[in-house]
Formats: C-alpha cells, sequence, structure tokens
C-alpha cells in the first residue's frame, strides 16, 4: 500500500551525506546513524527531504546545552520539510498521507487549501496535548517542585501552546491511537469516534532474555525505565520508596534525564537505586532480575514499555492513562492506581512482597498477555484502519 516513506536522515547504501556524517561518530552515536534503516523497505521507497539540515541539527543539539538554538532551528526544519512534503504529494497525486502529531499543521493547512482530495491521517504517538494540559491539571497538586521537570513540555504549562495541538488534530480527517486514553484525548476536541482507529502496538518478546528470579518474602525488586521525569510519574515512585523504606522492597530506576535538575533526585538516593542510562546488557539484566515493573504516569501515549516489561515476566502496576487501561488485568496480570496515589502504590508493592506464590503466577499472566500483543497484529490493524478509511 506504501508509495513513498518520507523522512529527513536515513541510511541509505548510496548517501553521500551519511557517509561523510559515520566518518565523525563513534560508540553509541554511530550505532544510532546505522539504526536509521528499515529492511523492509528498499532504498527506493524512501524520499529524502531536509537531509542536511537535519544532520547539522543532530550536532547542533550535542553543542545547545540551553536547547533553545536547537529547539528554533528544528521548527524551521519541521515548516519547511511539510512545505516540501505537502508539494510531493499533490505533484504525485497522492491518495493518503499519514503523519505524526506534532509536525502536521503546516502540512494539513496546504493540503486542505490545494488538494482537499487527498486523506490526511494522524498517527498519534503522544495523546492529544490540549487534552493534556487538561488532564495533568487535574491533578496538578502530585506534581510539586517536580514541575521543574516539564520545562521542555509548554503544552502542560502554556494554554495558547496546548490550543495549537487541538487546532492541528482537528485538521486531520482521521486518527490513529494505540490506546483507549489517546482516544479519549482526541474525543476532547470533538473528534467522532467513527475517526479514530485504535491499534495497539506490539512487543518482540524475543529481545529479552528468559527471567533470573526467586519469589519470597524476603526481597522484592521494583523496576522503572523510561524518561525520568514527572511525565512518567517519578515523584511518585521516589515518595513510595520513601515511605517504605525497606531493605526488603529495592527500587530500581534506569533512564535518561536524571541530570535534568539533578538535586530533585537527590533526597531520594538513599531509598533508590539511580542508575541512569545503562548500557543494552544492563538493561536485559536489569528486564530479567526485578519482580515488578512500576510506571506510575500523568498519561502516554501507550507506554510500549509496559508490554516489554511483561513480555519479560514482570506484572506491572501502573494508571490507566496509558496502555494500561487495555492491557491491565487487576490482580491478574499487574494493578491500576490512580494518577499522583501514593498510598496505592504502597499498598500493591507490599502486597507483593507478601503474596510471592500469587506474584509468580501473575508474571506467567503477564508473559502471556504480552504475546497477544504482536507486531503481525498491529500491522493488520493499520491495513485494516487503511482501507476503511479509503472506503468511507
Amino acid at each position: 500500500m506504501l508509495y513513498k516513506y518520507a523522512t529527513t536522515v536515513y541510511d541509505k547504501e548510496n548517501s553521500l551525506w551519511m557517509r561523510i556524517t559515520k566518518l565523525f561518530l563513534r560508540g553509541d552515536n554511530l550505532k544510532r546513524a546505522g539504526r536509521r534503516h528499515c529492511a523492509a523497505l528498499e532504498d527506493s521507497d524512501v524520499v529524502q527531504f531536509c537531509e542536511a539540515e537535519s544532520l547539522f541539527l543532530l550536532l547542533l543539539i550535542r553543542l545547545d546545552k540551553s536547547n533553545r538554538l536547537a529547539k528554533k532551528y528544528m521548527q524551521h526544519i519541521s515548516n519547511k520539510f511539510q512545505r516540501k512534503l505537502a508539494a510531493y504529494c499533490i505533484k504525485n497525486a497522492v491518495d493518503m498521507v499519514i503523519s505524526y502529531d506534532t509536525n502536521s499543521e503546516v502540512l494539513y493547512s496546504i493540503l486542505q487549501r490545494k488538494a482537499p482530495n487527498i486523506i490526511r491521517v494522524m498517527d498519534n504517538a503522544h495523546p492529544n496535548r490540549h487534552y493534556l494540559y487538561y488532564s495533568y491539571h487535574e491533578h496538578w497538586d502530585c506534581v510539586g517542585e517536580f514541575m521543574r521537570t516539564l520545562e521542555t513540555c509548554g503544552y502542560l504549562t502554556d494554554l495558547a501552546i496546548a490550543e495549537c495541538f487541538g487546532k492541528e488534530a482537528r485538521m486531520a480527517n482521521y486518527h490513529i491511537v494505540a490506546s483507549k486514553y489517546s482516544e479519549e484525548a482526541l474525543r476532547f476536541d470533538g473528534i467522532p469516534a467513527q475517526n479514530i482507529f485504535r491499534v495497539p502496538y506490539g512487543v518482540d518478546e524475543n529481545k529479552f532474555r528468559e527471567p533470573n528470579r526467586e519469589y519470597s518474602t524476603q526481597r522484592l525488586n521494583v523496576l522503572f525505565m523510561g524518561e525520568v521525569n514527572q511525565r512518567k510519574g517519578i515523584r511518585q515512585l521516589l515518595e513510595a520508596a520513601r515511605i517504605i523504606n525497606s531493605l526488603q522492597i529495592v527500587f530500581n530506576v534506569v533512564g535518561s534525564g536524571i541530570d535534568h535538575c539533578a538535586d530533585l533526585y537527590e533526597p531520594y538516593k538513599q531509598y533508590v537505586n539511580i542508575l541512569g542510562y545503562v548500557s543494552f546488557e544492563e538493561l536485559l539484566h536489569q528486564i530479567s532480575t526485578n519482580h515488578v515493573f512500576l510506571f506510575p504516569t500523568m498519561g502516554e501515549g501507550f507506554g510500549l514499555v509496559l508490554l516489554e516489561a511483561m513480555a519479560a515476566g514482570m506484572p506491572v502496576i501502573t494508571t490507566a492513562n496509558c496502555g494500561g487501561g487495555i492491557i491491565v488485568e487487576e490482580g491478574k496480570n499487574g494493578f491500576l492506581v490512580n494518577v499522583g496515589d501514593v498510598d496505592a502504590i504502597v499498598e500493591r508493592l507490599q502486597w507483593c512482597l507478601n503474596h510471592p506464590d500469587e506474584l509468580a503466577a501473575m508474571s506467567q499472566n503477564a508473559i502471556a498477555t504480552a504475546r497477544e500483543y504482536t507486531w503481525s497484529k498491529y500491522e493488520k490493524g493499520i491495513v485494516d484502519s487503511v482501507n476503511k478509511m479509503l472506503q468511507k
């Protein structure tokens, strides 16, 4: 069904820009460049716009510690990319364009005026940010001083910015979402239910090692992995660790972002192992040896990490403001808690420690749940959704 895949930086075999760039890259940066490639696509399936500018942006992001210049330049590239993509779609008379949220307003605006026959579809990896502004503010009292970790999320503090995202969402003809929560976020802006197609993500269970854990009332290892900030509910995790304050329940936090507002985490280091960004080998070790995955997010599009944790045999404790609302069966493969409810987190973790046999059974149920969410099902769901959009 694909006419072309449009992007900026891509590792094509004959790409002069990528060959030059790789000469200056080392370690993880070189590996990341090599991953800008999809084995399922021929190089001829990929069309690129703004490649040189985007490569320069990657350099600028590393040099501009304040991120102000990089952010402005990123928006310039995004707008230029969208204008070029709109012209390409019109010239080649495509039937549909599927684009991501936050980078589509210019594209949709041009197509609305010049080619309204081209179906505009938004793939919502993130919930509608207009809705998130209000959703987060309902629980603003649980944010506290950790609001500093949300400084890059202007849509959470500035209603005008949030409303721009709502406007962008309303310009699409159809939407693809991964969770019920993301569907609710779009309905907030008046998007009809029949124009929203929910397709949950999949998980590659072979990516993880066989679990290497034992269950007892003597020790419970609790894992968090992801971007460390208040969007993920990090304050509630830290407060739960402080309240529990027991050698029997060990908290391990893996992910980037700890260096930002590092002083906020300092008082909690006696209660939590803050590991930061780790190697893939260490990540696999953490995934295979922890018993429970804690993810008290304030709002996610899905939280693919939940499926990854389940695939490794970890029951999850999370909120309904993500994919947890559809994949968690209470008491069977995990638990749902309300956003900001530290007491509920503490209660659930104490239960897990005191019921090792039940937790072991929940581990097997978690694995069984993850196996129901495959990438082949996701692919079929996308194809079916696109066909329905074309037939309307």
